[in-house]
């Protein structure tokens, strides 16, 4: 499976990059911003392609199998950078993913994003996540939204809860959420799901699986 992984040189973006390298069943993409990023990825054993997420992905799609998201504006920036990232960009690749025909989209969003989200701490970024998720949700693509609870920079523990909606949050590690990611595009099932994610006490493929709602289904490609 051809992955192009976007917003690469975040954190949980490098460590998809190198897990799924290693992986006998996925071939990832690094999107970089900065050529000088290139460096870390040729380090990973990891091809990469240098673009703009702000003006269009539509080059680097022909050929690919699936998308990830893992694009962020980051927490030091604005609510304008916020809708522009974590809001506009992505509904811009969605349209641009419907355009080319590249049907699999896997969305990293958040508990609690919602387009008429109240919190007080990071409204403007839940709302921003919410709106691109509903869009992702009409646009007709076979995608999967992953809403994971507080990321750590902690090792995973291939441990987690998983659900539509867990009803509460919690924490997350990043490596944790990388495994994530690769067992949804394993799972068809997963196809069409919103799935909340937390540390738990359950298998990554057995809880993965259990919140879709069916055994591990592979995507035929």
């Amino acid at each position: 499976m051809k992955v192009l992984i976007v917003g690469a040189n975040g954190k949980v973006g490098t460590l998809l990059s190198g897990k799924m390298w290693k992986s006998s069943w996925f071939s990832p993409l690094a999107l970089i911003r900065d050529e000088r990023q290139q460096m870390k990825f040729t380090a990973l054993g990891v091809p990469s392609v240098t673009g703009d997420l702000e003006g269009g992905l539509a080059d680097f799609l022909p050929g690919l199998d699936a998308v990830v998201f893992s694009a962020g504006s980051g927490s030091h920036t604005g609510p304008e950078k916020t809708i522009e990232v974590d809001q506009d960009s992505a509904i811009r690749l969605i349209d641009d993913c419907k355009r080319v025909g590249l049907r699999r989209f896997v969305m990293i969003s958040a508990i609690g994003a919602d387009p008429k989200s109240q919190s007080e701490r990071i409204r403007h970024y839940l709302r921003a996540k919410g709106v691109a998720d509903e869009h992702l949700r009409a646009s007709g693509l076979d995608y999967t939204i992953l809403a994971p609870g507080t990321l750590l920079d902690e090792p995973g523990t291939g441990l987690i809860r998983a659900a539509e909606d867990l009803g509460g949050r919690g924490t997350l590690s990043r490596e944790d959420l990388a495994d994530c990611v690769m067992e949804a595009l394993h799972n068809a099932h997963t196809i069409g799901k919103t799935i909340q994610l937390v540390s738990g006490s359950d298998e990554i493929k057995d809880a993965i699986s259990e919140a879709a709602g069916g055994e591990a289904l592979p995507l035929l490609l």
